[in-house]
């Protein structure tokens, strides 16, 4: 069967879907784009993208070609037939020969449009294949149970000798293991149940006797399944092979990222997978554009901050800070600002590590270290590219703090983030990494600090502060907002970081500038009963207004 011809039944069994209403024309386009470019089997295709379930596809492509639908595999299968191939080349193609007689072999298969293997088979017994379709998890449990059949067959001599290095045997073992389909489900269940649950992070944590699965949701860590150690390695394997990271490393930590599709979209994931006594922990970061509003307002800010924040960011020139510890929104509210500078008059650059949310309109850059492509390094290769706004991920070092007010200088509007605990921290922050005052004073237009307070669930205190309801879990909250201060760097301020002054000096003409402490932020929202004492006090330093 020749590609045109296998693109035309595929167009043409895309269109029978279409036509019985089981995906629509979108969906379809999806699919046909991505059986055209990814190199995956077509029934693999449609099942990770999430368009339709393993046991309908097989249905579908059952009445598609015509063929009887096989409830459960014949058994027992004909050990002759079956040792004249690699279980290994029927488990990698998803093919299992049935039953043969003179002129024809029955076969099953996941993909009936894998020519190839179609052709290969056909050859390789000299019969014309009649095919029968099966999920491929189906096809792969019933080789996982011949393989284990051999195994109990053969016996194995107990090893003296030290573990075996781990070579490319081991390699092709681990990826086996990683393709199975319990491992392939049990990943691909556990993402689409934390976006399900809008979680921000997975975390794959394995214990002396299980692993754990804990799902972070408003900041918080919960448990939500364990597994048996057995699975640990398969499990890292599958991640790993998804976001392209070397499966044979398993002494140092690895970074990586990989796009899912779920419920029908795309949602990207940053991975860390790094060893610990038990073996690897894994954490997914969940990078999920759709399920955040990038606007200022669904963030928590009130139209005054809003207003402030503006003024800031429609600055000819000068750099706009966020501040606040890992997870407290800054990259979220950094692109809700930027969603409102981007327009198709303006040239917009970022340099993240990693982008943490794709964004049309401007153009990407992430570091890579591994090739001496940093923060800096980037930074001075975009300002040779004509940027109007650009926004750096952090400022992490003198060298970057440097080449930010230098681009602030020359005319551009930087945005960043520090970490530091109040917006006057972050002035002398950049003054201890060695940048004059007389600079800061020049160039930064305003600090906004920030933490992320979980709100009162809506349904509970529609209840009358009874017992936590279901919808937040027996928590009590239900999504987060954001408590803040905001600086804005005016004349007195400028001359005051010029002349050295120290943060307390600086919070203090802040405030009689009508600088509102996020302390003192926070404990409005108490009152309003967006949240409670108890959780601004888990988050902020009252004490140290931090």
């Amino acid at each position: 069967m020749n590609a045109a011809l296998q693109t035309s039944r595929i167009e043409a069994f895309l269109a029978l879907l279409e036509s019985e209403k089981i995906l629509t024309a979108h969906s379809v386009q999806r699919a046909l784009g991505a059986a055209s470019t990814s190199g995956h089997p077509f029934d693999t295709v449609m099942t990770e993208l999430g368009l339709i379930g393993e046991q309908e596809l097989a249905s579908s492509l059952c009445r598609f070609l015509d063929v009887p639908m096989l409830a459960e595999l014949p058994e027992p299968l004909s050990p002759q037939m079956l040792a004249s191939v690699p279980l290994s080349y029927l488990k990698e193609n998803a093919v299992l020969p049935l039953e043969m007689d003179d002129r024809q072999l029955v076969v099953a298969v996941a993909d009936p449009f894998s020519s190839a293997t179609i052709e290969a088979l056909a050859f390789h017994w000299e019969r014309t294949p009649s095919l029968r379709v099966l999920p491929r998890r189906m096809i792969g449990e019933c080789i996982d149970r011949l393989e284990r059949s051999a195994a109990e067959a053969v016996s194995v001599e107990a090893g003296s000798a030290g573990p075996a290095d781990f070579g490319s045997d081991d390699l092709e073992r681990l990826k086996d293991f990683a393709r199975e389909a319990p491992i392939v489900r049990f990943v691909a269940d556990t993402i689409h149940r934390a976006v399900d649950a809008k979680a921000t992070d997975i975390h794959i944590e394995p214990l002396e006797d299980h692993v754990r699965i804990r799902f972070r949701n408003d900041g918080m860590l919960s448990i939500v399944d364990t597994a048996p150690s057995a699975m640990l390695s398969g499990v890292s394997t599958r991640i790993k092979i998804l976001s392209r990271l070397n499966i044979a490393e398993r002494r140092l930590p690895q970074d990586g990222r990989m796009r899912i599709a779920v419920r029908g979209r795309d949602v990207d994931l940053r991975v860390s997978v790094i060893p610990s006594i038990h073996g690897e922990a894994i954490v997914l970061r969940i990078l999920d554009r759709a399920g955040v509003e990038l606007r200022l307002e669904k963030l928590g800010f009130d139209e005054t901050a809003q207003a402030k924040i503006r003024q800031m960011s429609r600055a000819a020139n000068g750099i706009v800070l966020v501040t606040g510890p890992t997870g407290s929104g800054k990259t979220t509210t950094l692109y809700s600002v930027l969603a409102e500078c981007s327009r198709p008059d303006v040239k917009v650059f970022t340099v993240e590590d990693p982008v943490e949310y794709r964004m049309a309109g401007i153009t990407q850059l992430q570091v890579n270290p591994a090739i001496d492509l940093d923060f800096a390094t980037a930074l001075r290769s975009i300002l040779r590219q004509d940027p109007d706004i650009i926004l750096l991920g952090e400022i992490r070092d003198r060298e970057t703090a440097q080449i930010a007010i230098q681009a602030a200088l020359t005319g551009h509007l930087v945005f960043s983030t520090l970490h530091t605990n109040s917006a006057a921290g972050a002035l002398t922050r950049l003054r201890d990494m060695g940048v004059d005052g007389y600079l800061l004073g020049a160039t930064i237009r305003g600090v906004i600090a920030q933490r992320l307070l979980r709100r009162v669930c809506p349904a509970c205190q529609g209840a009358g502060n009874v017992a936590p309801c279901k919808s937040c879990n027996g928590s009590g909250y239900s999504g987060r907002t954001v408590a803040y201060e905001i600086l804005q760097v005016s004349p007195r301020i400028a001359a005051l970081i010029d002349e050295g002054a120290s943060e307390l000096e600086v919070a203090k003409a802040a405030s009689e500038a009508a600088l509102i402490p996020i302390a003192a932020h926070a404990a409005t929202l108490v009152e309003r009963k967006v949240t409670t004492l108890e959780e601004v006090r888990r988050v902020i330093d009252l004490g140290g207004g931090g």
